[in-house]
């Protein structure tokens, strides 16, 4: 017999706060000239990056003990063979779906997250097209680790241990030494079936720029960013979240997806940068007890 299952794909809806005129004044709003069409060279390496990153980039269900039908699905980048890179509200329960932020990383409306799901109930699926209902996971959680707080606000990250290794894992380097800037090419890569709406098919979302750096208010976009976060001009959807955005140039994680407006917009999809979680990075490697792929980690960091 087939089970039903009822599914949730997460992408945090942005509720706008609003911001004074004289923070729109000292930060600039944040805004640039969208970025030039690129010519074939860039739409080759889009293809040789959308290829290098198709096996690290994994789909995560999570089930609850009341309801185990009920599954929630979000994407993650593999960083080590047992380490998940993801979103913190792909990890946690959340109270809200409509957080509200303000420049300064702060909640507007209180907790947005309860406790941490049970990570044994959190699956970890391979491949261009996923189905939970009717696959077999290549792995469980054992352990997630993120920042302290119930607040999503410039904190939207987390990492989960995995109880093994997944076989012959693509792994994705962290750029932890410096910030992704404005104007910046990145790829965006998740679940969430791109325009096709196709929830579970994995679709790396191409020619996505950089619109502004926070702390700011993009007035041009209703993009509210704290410190730690990035704001990008292609739409993500449902079934995105936690996925890695990617540097077109040099295959490294620069930012997790939190939330954003709707899959259709363009503007108001709100990351989270990784470089400001250094020390949260070092703390899963050594969860995992792995090494880092490169020696990013020796960077200074904010958290």
């Amino acid at each position: 017999m087939t089970r039903s299952l009822r599914f949730t794909f997460p992408l945090l809806t942005l509720a706008l706060t609003v911001i004074a005129a004289v923070f729109f004044g000292l930060l600039g709003g944040g805004c640039v000239k969208r970025q030039e069409v690129p010519d074939v060279r860039d739409n080759r390496a889009m293809g040789a990056m959308e290829k290098k990153t198709s096996a690290a980039v994994v789909a995560i269900a999570t089930s609850t003990a009341d309801d185990p039908t009920h599954l929630t699905l979000c994407s993650g980048a593999l960083v080590a063979p047992n380490l998940v890179l993801t979103a913190r509200h792909c990890v946690s329960r959340a109270v809200t779906a409509t957080p509200s932020c303000d420049a300064r990383g702060q909640s507007h409306n209180g907790d947005h997250l309860a406790e941490d799901v049970d990570p044994g109930t959190i699956a970890i699926y391979t491949g261009a097209q996923v189905h939970p209902d009717s696959d077999l996971p290549i792995a469980h959680g054992v352990r997630a680790l993120h920042p302290a707080g119930q607040v999503l606000c410039d904190a939207d990250v987390a990492f989960l241990v995995l109880d093994r290794a997944v076989p012959n894992a693509n792994i994705l380097p962290m750029r932890l030494r410096s910030s992704v800037h404005i104007g910046e090419s990145i790829v965006p890569v998740g679940f969430g079936g791109g325009p096709s709406n196709i929830i579970g098919r994995k679709v790396a979302h191409t020619n996505s720029t950089v619109l502004a750096l926070g702390p700011t208010a993009n007035r041009e976009t209703g993009a509210v960013l704290g410190p730690h976060e990035f704001e990008v001009d292609q739409a993500t959807c449902r079934g995105d979240s936690g996925g890695p955005a990617i540097d077109l140039e040099t295959g490294e994680v620069v930012g997790v997806i939190s939330r954003g407006g709707s899959c259709t917009s363009l503007g108001n999809h709100v990351y989270t940068r990784v470089d400001a979680y250094t020390r949260l990075a070092q703390a899963a490697f050594d969860a995992a007890k792995r090494e880092p792929i490169t020696d990013q980690l020796e960077a200074h960091s904010t958290q």
